[in-house]
């Protein structure tokens, strides 16, 4: 990933996003006997606006399917959704920062190759959705306090994209790092709120499916989940949500400093914030504490391995047979259920 930094246009680096795209895949990542007969789907928001997207106007997004020969091939919005299928869920992956096209396809594969591997011959359609992560110049503070900015605005493209899914299709989302800002942020925005001003019209909402998602290492506040907090209405729009704990990854260990001295924690690093403040909400998240199998790592390569994740994503990904939730076991396992009764014995 130690690349010289060049200033491109966005049209020179949209157009590179697909060069690289094209390489990875084609060159050794993927393979026909890999991709199988499900639906792999590249959506790319590099040429769309990256800090004031256009009130009211489609989003310029970009589709590409993947063909039998193992590249992306051009398609559009209305390909996508004609694809719509409630007995086919919807698995899209969101990329952390200063992913570039070629990374963020590939980290993408290896979420695609995992469920593949777990579905057991299950179909599902597979979304990679790639925006400008790029690393910039200025040093790490400037980099990752733009990025912030620019996931805000991922939060709205992806709400307005997710408005468009078939309401009754199944949907699994998977956040890296600040991936997992955009997806908190896209559900509190799809549940009637703002991120940094934007919003949806009320006659743009919809009711949804069910609706899971997956936090990686998650560069977010840790109360932004709370009730009246910057994404304090994302978790109406879930069935269940995993949020995967490292109190040893040392990018979260420094998440405070985005804001300077004594910022707040990052999810990913200690929990949510204040659990027993979320009221009966408390009961969809799932904390997966991975500190041991992960250790001091922020990649994502080291993360999907967990096995604690392994073991959990057909779940949340609509890929295991349906059973009982109580036969399940909840979305709550026994641990995490420990861990947020010692929170809450803290707050008394």
């Amino acid at each position: 990933m130690s690349h010289p930094l060049l200033r491109f246009s966005r049209v020179t680096a949209a157009a590179l996003a697909v060069a690289f795209g094209l390489v990875a895949l084609v060159a050794s990542d993927v393979s026909a006997a890999d991709s199988g007969p499900d639906q792999v789907w590249l959506i790319s928001t590099r040429n769309a606006p990256w800090s004031c997207p256009p009130a009211g106007e489609d989003v310029p997004l970009d589709y590409r399917q993947l063909g039998p020969d193992c590249r992306w091939l051009p398609a559009d919005r209305e390909a996508f959704l004609a694809s719509d299928d409630p007995a086919v869920p919807t698995s899209v992956f969101i990329p952390g920062n200063r992913a570039d096209s070629r990374t963020a396809i590939q980290q993408g594969w290896q979420l695609y190759r995992e469920l593949k591997c777990r579905a057991e011959g299950r179909p599902f359609r597979f979304v990679i959705w790639s925006w400008p992560a790029d690393r910039i110049r200025g040093g790490n503070r400037r980099d990752v306090r733009v990025k912030a900015c620019r996931s805000d605005v991922q939060s709205y493209y992806l709400a307005r994209w997710l408005g468009q899914v078939g309401p009754q299709v199944p949907v699994c989302m998977v956040g890296y790092s600040y991936g997992a800002r955009i997806i908190t942020g896209a559900l509190h925005i799809l549940a009637g709120g703002q991120v940094a001003g934007r919003g949806l019209p009320e006659e743009s909402s919809v009711d949804r499916g069910p609706v899971r998602a997956v936090l990686v290492a998650a560069a977010m506040d840790s109360d932004w989940l709370l009730p009246d907090r910057r994404n304090g209405l994302a978790l109406s729009q879930l069935d269940h949500l995993l949020v995967l704990q490292n109190c040893s990854d040392p990018v979260l260990k420094f998440y405070p400093l985005m804001y300077g001295i004594g910022g707040p924690e990052a999810l990913g690093r200690t929990g949510p914030a204040c659990p027993g403040r979320l009221g009966d909400e408390l009961e969809k998240i799932e904390l997966l504490d991975v500190s041991c199998s992960v250790g001091r790592n922020h990649d994502w390569d080291q993360y999907i391995c967990a096995p604690g994740l392994r073991g959990r994503l057909p779940w949340y990904a609509f890929l295991e047979p349906a059973v009982e939730e109580a036969q399940l076991g909840g979305p709550l396992l026994p641990e995490t259920a420990a861990v947020f009764l010692d929170a809450l014995d803290g707050e008394e």
